[in-house]
């Protein structure tokens, strides 16, 4: 559970700092008032943050870690206590999307209708017409979101307090150089951060 509310402060506060993004630069209002080649690079740029924002926020409650071999439980459901029942509603929307858009490609999602469309020539060209299963979330939710994490944020730091007394006896105490395992480091070499001592 302690290692579980460690990953989920920094997954909340991720996808809080995401949303921040998306409200603070109107991405929502720069695609509705760009055209062409600038209104697709918001629109790029909107979707893959919204994805990242989502699959942040969901990654405490998404059972991830069920066919690994140091499985560390999700977050109890008890921590959605902390937000009225309308701010309920977003994380089922949250996973929901999560699961069937952003971390799968689900074909009910995409509602598929391909159909031929016959041009002047005779030549036929398949359409593949479909929902936009990228399409993010708009501002108001997004709001919501953000203000939903600060919640939990708050929730998880609160119960980690309450826990860090009886850590102390059975965590190492002493130098990040001399208790971080070189271990771990080729893993991680790929990635621009390879250590972090997070809040």
């Amino acid at each position: 559970m302690s290692y579980r509310l460690l990953i989920s402060y920094n997954d909340f506060r991720q996808a809080s700092q995401i949303a921040r993004y998306i409200l603070k630069h109107r991405l929502q209002a720069k695609v509705d008032r760009l055209r062409g080649e600038r209104r697709y690079r918001v629109m790029l740029l909107w979707q893959a943050l919204n994805c990242a924002m989502l699959v942040a926020y969901c990654r405490p409650f998404s059972g991830n870690d069920r066919r690994t071999a140091r499985r560390i439980p999700d977050l109890p459901r008890r921590f959605l206590a902390t937000l009225t029942s309308e701010e309920r509603e977003i994380p089922e929307l949250a996973l929901r999307d999560r699961n069937t858009l952003l971390a799968h490609s689900d074909s009910e999602a995409w509602a598929l209708q391909p159909f031929f469309v016959e041009g002047t020539s005779g030549r036929k060209i398949l359409i593949p017409s479909h929902h936009d299963a990228r399409a993010p979330l708009i501002h108001e939710i997004v709001e919501r979101l953000d203000a939903m994490c600060g919640k939990l944020i708050e929730a998880v730091f609160q119960e980690r307090k309450l826990l860090e007394p009886d850590l102390e006896s059975v965590l190492p105490a002493g130098p990040p150089s001399e208790i971080l395992a070189d271990d771990a480091a080729p893993a991680a070499a790929n990635h621009a951060v390879q250590w972090t001592g997070g809040a």
